[in-house]
């Protein structure tokens, strides 16, 4: 979605908020105009801006009688990067269905690419395929090796909508997993090397059935090293804040064993 006015994007948040988290249920009457102007302190138009702005991602349906929030399934796909961003860190479970989606999608392009590919193309794919194999590349390389891996293939297959759909979860997943401080989705040699020469070989006889299994299990584990990463910062946070509460809770019971004393 194209950045907004700040007063829009305050409509957009709070509302949008309370639906993907789900204190808005589908068939929820939205707040009326000027209750939102009151709400968020905007004025009337970037309400109703806001409405629009929603509207446009599947959230809610605005109707003459008023705006209710629509069933969350039939939401575009934009709202990908609005899920992932409700919290510091995104959704364990909710990346393990994008990553299969993601594998799915680009093992469709690989069978794809490998029946309609010319040999300088299939060429291509395997040059970028032996780079991300490379043990010195760093953490920013690699990933950059994956996505443009992702990228030729599915150029490759020559489908349009797939390349709108790999961007949009690229854009939306990808980046946004990029800028977590220490995340790290490098998979070990040992586990890398024979999935990429096995594949390289299936590509290079194009065997595409082969080769569509493959990419599924190149995907496949980074999809587990991303979820197992996620799981861990998300146990991390839980632990913290488990003893910033515990830390809190006793400092009051001595406060009130201070004032109890005096």
């Amino acid at each position: 979605m194209l950045s907004l006015p700040a007063t829009v994007e305050r409509v957009v948040r709070d509302l949008r908020d309370d639906i993907l988290r789900g204190r808005l249920r589908a068939g929820d009457r939205i707040p009326s105009e000027r209750d939102l102007v009151e709400r968020t302190g905007v004025n009337r138009g970037a309400v109703r801006e806001g409405l629009r702005a929603l509207a446009q991602l599947g959230l809610i349906e605005v109707q003459p009688r008023g705006a209710q929030v629509a069933p969350l399934n039939e939401a575009s796909l934009d709202v990908l990067g609005h899920l992932l961003e409700l919290d510091d860190l995104p959704d364990a479970e909710l990346a393990d269905q994008v990553l299969e989606v993601h594998g799915h999608m680009i093992a469709a392009a690989m069978r794809m690419a490998l029946e309609r590919g010319e040999d300088g193309q299939i060429e291509l794919i395997r040059k970028q395929l032996a780079r991300i194999s490379e043990h010195d590349l760093a953490d920013d390389g690699y990933v950059r090796c994956i996505r443009e891996f992702a990228r030729i293939v599915v150029d490759t297959s020559g489908n349009f909508v797939m390349s709108l759909v790999r961007q949009g979860i690229e854009l939306q997943f990808w980046d946004r997993l990029h800028e977590i401080d220490g995340l790290s989705v490098r998979i070990p040699q040992a586990r890398l090397l024979p999935i990429v020469s096995a594949l390289d070989h299936a590509i290079d006889q194009r065997d595409v059935l082969t080769a569509s299994d493959l990419v599924l299990r190149l995907v496949r584990a980074h999809r587990d090293r991303i979820v197992e990463l996620l799981q861990e910062e998300h146990a991390k946070q839980a632990r913290a804040a488990l003893q910033e509460g515990l830390a809190t809770s006793l400092l009051q019971h001595l406060r009130v064993l201070e004032e109890g004393k005096s």
